[in-house]
């Protein structure tokens, strides 16, 4: 692969137009748009409720250091933080498995690993699942580069710990992890599962002392989330919506779509029956864990399976050093699928949202049998590559989720969301709210009746603990909602408020789906007769 590593720093290119142009997705948004208007109305980021856990707001209100930049530049210091954090934890991770493994398969693994994180698809890009990866690659590589085991186990067992406590449902990457360290030492596995979980444990407790609603809004969480398995039983239209998220999910991410083929090389080199059955069963079991998290919320969101983006990458880098350990240059079965991949889906992926929904079986078709020609060709045949088509191969498969075209999912939920169309949006917002904004001025307070990322291109303060209705707003159509404590306290806010203007988005809430009392008393306080519109927005003075 020597031969090949003048055509690496092609990755360089799209790291680069990520940290200058994409931008961040409408959910990190949200977070960071409530803690900013309620950061600037006295809250911390500790005592408002965005339906994320304490320890992801206080991280994201940590890498937010540009949060008084344009949103371009803003945007652009987060993103380089994270990857400057990214590469610290690949590097981390490389200290650890090198300890173990030959220098070769660490670096690839590492390597591997951080790239699918840097160049990891929008949607996923910050999101909990996806801090939970960065999480949960450092507790691997501290649990086993610190040379004591006990220092080890604490410090791998800690980052465990915050990999489960930034969304609670990504406590399968932290097993998933601690699978990594027992398949290379099992002592260290052992030690850093039972010091970290009364680690896990202390820290919530402690998320607790600081703000006691922490413990109820816990609690609450499943009730926001009305249309999970959990609280409804398992149905037969849940497996075909997993079903739909995976391919999805193959489709958006090449890597993905490549691990079964990047498992049979890992099965072939094995030695022995017992080898060749671990690298079949343990992969299996750790998808399977994976996708129980994402069972159990039922939403179907691509980033859900954000684990399985470095994981993949990581099993697909591991293949391609063993195999040209062995047999002097990369396996055909992985290289010529990703090229074709790397080729072919930035294609079918810029097509209009109406022709992806509607050839999408045929699409599917022909991925499954791409990745089971990879697969069969893994298992028969000894061949090899040129090194430059696998390094090309491998930076066009990493580069496709970042693609300016790239949609947030093939066919299924915001399969209208591309990256260019998210940009140009986001372009609008703040080009169509400046004006209005500058009208009733930067520092007035307002009340939102929006989705967090209207308060994030808006940017007035609220002086309130739930900037983004978010307990009104699913109360609507979710009744169970209505019945709890902080639904009440979210109602408190339109209705005990100084704010000087309602700041309303319609689609995602009107005052018309609010309780009928309430709506009466947000209508005497403000006057939408007289609104100034902007873009999605209704902005509604006091009367």
């Amino acid at each position: 692969m020597r031969r090949a590593r003048w055509a690496w720093p092609l990755v360089l290119v799209p790291l680069a137009l990520t940290i200058a142009w994409t931008g961040l997705n409408h959910d990190v948004r949200f977070v960071l748009g409530t803690l900013q208007t309620a950061g600037r109305a006295g809250l911390s980021p500790s005592e408002v409720f965005v339906h994320r856990p304490m320890a992801y707001r206080l991280v994201l209100a940590l890498g937010d250091a540009g949060s008084s930049l344009p949103v371009p530049a803003r945007e652009a210091v987060v993103r380089v933080l994270a990857l400057v954090v990214v590469l610290l934890v690949s590097l981390l991770l490389r200290a650890g498995l090198v300890r173990y493994r030959p220098a070769g398969e660490a670096t690839a693994v590492a390597a591997a690993t951080g790239l699918a994180l840097a160049l990891a698809p929008n949607w996923d890009f910050l999101q909990p699942e996806w801090l939970a990866v960065v999480f949960a690659a450092g507790g691997v590589g501290a649990a086993l580069r610190v040379r004591r085991p006990v220092p080890a186990a604490l410090l791998g067992g800690a980052l465990l710990a915050l990999t489960v406590l930034v969304k609670y449902t990504t406590a399968p990457t932290a097993v998933v992890a601690l699978g990594v360290v027992a398949v290379l030492d099992r002592r260290r596995a052992v030690l850093t599962g039972v010091l970290g979980a009364p680690l896990c444990l202390a820290l919530f407790g402690l998320s607790v002392l600081i703000e006691p609603r922490e413990w109820r809004w816990f609690g609450e969480l499943s009730t926001l989330n009305g249309a999970s398995p959990l609280s409804r039983g398992f149905a037969v239209s849940d497996a075909r919506a997993l079903f739909a998220t995976v391919v999805n999910e193959a489709l958006a991410v090449p890597m993905v779509a490549l691990l079964p083929v990047s498992v049979a090389v890992l099965v072939r080199l094995a030695v022995g029956r017992r080898a060749r059955l671990a690298w079949l069963l343990l992969p299996v079991a750790a998808i399977l864990v994976v996708l129980a998290a994402v069972v159990l919320q039922g939403q179907w969101f691509q980033y859900h399976l954000a684990a399985l983006v470095p994981f993949a990458a990581a099993l697909g880098g591991l293949a391609l050093v063993r195999w040209s350990a062995e047999h002097g240059g990369p396996p055909r079965a992985l290289v010529l699928p990703a090229v074709v991949l790397g080729a072919g889906l930035p294609m079918v992926s810029a097509a209009s949202t109406e022709w992806r929904q509607a050839h999408g079986t045929p699409v599917y078709a022909v991925l499954v049998v791409l990745v089971v020609v990879g697969v069969l060709l893994a298992l028969k045949e000894r061949g090899r590559t040129w090194p430059v088509a696998a390094v090309l191969g491998a930076a066009a498969v990493f580069v496709v989720p970042v693609w300016p075209s790239a949609p947030y999912s093939f066919d299924a939920i915001h399969a209208d969301y591309t990256n260019s169309e998210r940009v140009a949006a986001a372009r609008l917002d703040e080009r169509l709210f400046a004006p209005v904004r500058a009208q009733i001025g930067a520092d007035t307070p307002v009340v939102y009746l929006a989705f967090g990322d209207m308060a994030y291109f808006f940017g007035n303060p609220a002086n309130c603990r739930y900037p983004a209705p978010v307990f009104v707003q699913r109360g609507t159509y979710i009744p169970a909602v209505r019945g709890l404590r902080s639904y009440r306290e979210n109602l408190d806010c339109l209705e005990r408020t100084d704010a000087e203007y309602l700041v309303v988005q319609p689609s995602w809430l009107a005052v018309d789906r609010l309780p009928a009392d309430v709506a009466a008393g947000v209508r005497s306080r403000f006057d939408c007769d007289r609104a100034r519109p902007a873009g999605e927005l209704t902005i509604c003075p006091r009367r």
